[in-house]
């Protein structure tokens, strides 16, 4: 009696901890890099948080589960929470103004929230995944920009410890928005124009700024060819708004009205229109005329600092950073300042991902690297204490 044969079936290997899957080992060093980072990064930030509670605040007993939580659900996080737990409220109801916040984030914590119950938890581990995600697609454009893989990972590091790179770490839509970002420019960089537009459709869906990847995405496009012409597969892009679309109907289901988030970023968060060089005149009349207090310090002061930043990175970086990396970074830059009363300006800059391109390509010089590496992490850590006691940015 002959023993039956069976087919062989190939089990997965298991090298450096990581299975393989399908995916090269230059991609699994690039994961392993982005979850490593990650992981220390939010070790620190909750070590942080715990001291920052009980010698910073002050709080007394136990609870360190508590304030160490506390810390990472301030400012916009509750507002996403709101939207995750209850949707959007209607004209008449509480906190109306949350309209405002686009809602691909929100409505994953909401699918999440059914797994962990705990909306706080659910947005920290959105925000994990989604900047391994981003950390991988980072290093995937600089490779295939045609850097070696040390600068690949010297962009990694630029963009985990940027001052305001924190916000990665929180239930805010930094992570989730960069990972979309990105990950639409990683597949449009390969001609994969589906996966750009898709990826492209749910960063609009996360905030306003996405919209400006369709402009960017299409000089990509025709770049391509030279410049004459375009691919037509690049058609795909077309679905990149549809995002914002969504946005737009729900505004119109719950106020009769697509644009009713214009009307309540005026009249709540006191946001409207004006042009760039208001803002920045603004920012620099406030810095050389008024007294040193909170207010200039935290919004006019940094503003000014943030802006002169990523003007004088992307500059030296103008005449070789692609086109497209261009157009959506100085599209993101007069965006941010052609709103009035713009607090935010250090935590925005964040998500102008071609300063880490240009970071990576001044750091081959081993004492530019540790400079900038040491002052980023060292303003993160401050910001971060910042943030965690009295102002978000």
């Amino acid at each position: 009696m002959t023993a039956l044969s069976l087919p062989r079936v190939p089990l997965p290997d298991v090298r450096g901890g990581l299975i393989r899957i399908g995916i090269g080992p230059e991609a699994q060093r690039w994961i392993l890099r982005a979850a490593l980072l990650a992981l220390g990064i939010r070790i620190a930030l909750l070590i942080a948080g715990y001291v920052t509670g009980y010698i910073i605040i002050g709080r007394e007993g136990p609870g360190a589960q508590d304030i160490i939580l506390e810390t990472f659900k301030r400012w916009d996080a509750a507002s996403y929470e709101r939207i995750a737990e209850n949707g959007y409220p209607p004209p008449d109801g509480e906190y109306p103004e949350i309209i405002v916040f686009l809602p691909l984030f929100p409505y994953l914590v909401h699918v999440v929230e059914w797994i962990i119950p705990s909306f706080l938890v659910a947005g920290m581990l959105i925000s994990a995944i989604a900047s391994v995600a981003a950390g991988y697609f980072i290093q995937g454009i600089v490779r295939y920009d045609g850097a070696d893989d040390a600068e690949a990972s010297r962009a990694l590091w630029y963009f985990f410890l940027f001052p305001t790179a924190y916000f990665l770490a929180m239930p805010y839509t930094e992570a989730l928005f960069m990972a979309l970002l990105l990950g639409s420019f990683y597949y449009a960089r390969r001609g994969n124009w589906l996966m750009a537009a898709m990826f492209g459709a749910f960063c609009t869906a996360t905030r306003l700024q996405g919209m400006l990847l369709l402009p960017a995405l299409i000089v990509e496009a025709v770049h391509q060819k030279n410049w004459r012409g375009v691919d037509v597969r690049a058609l795909w892009l077309a679905i990149v708004p549809w995002g914002f679309v969504v946005y737009l109907l729900i505004n119109w289901d719950i106020h009769g009205d697509p644009f009713a988030f214009v009307d309540f970023e005026d009249q709540y968060w006191f946001h409207h229109r004006i042009w760039p060089w208001e803002s920045v005149r603004e920012a620099y009349e406030w810095t050389t005329e008024a007294r040193p207090d909170f207010i200039r310090v935290s919004i006019y002061e940094f503003r000014l600092a943030a802006t002169a930043l990523a003007v004088v990175i992307l500059g030296i970086g103008a005449f070789w950073l692609r086109p497209s990396y261009q157009v959506f970074a100085w599209l993101s830059l007069l965006l941010f300042l052609s709103v009035s009363f713009q607090i935010s300006m250090p935590r925005y800059i964040l998500t102008i991902f071609p300063m880490y391109f240009v970071m990576a390509h001044l750091g081959r010089n081993l004492e530019a690297h540790q400079t900038m590496l040491t002052m980023s992490a060292v303003l993160m850590g401050a910001f971060y204490v910042v943030y965690a006691t009295r102002w978000g940015f």
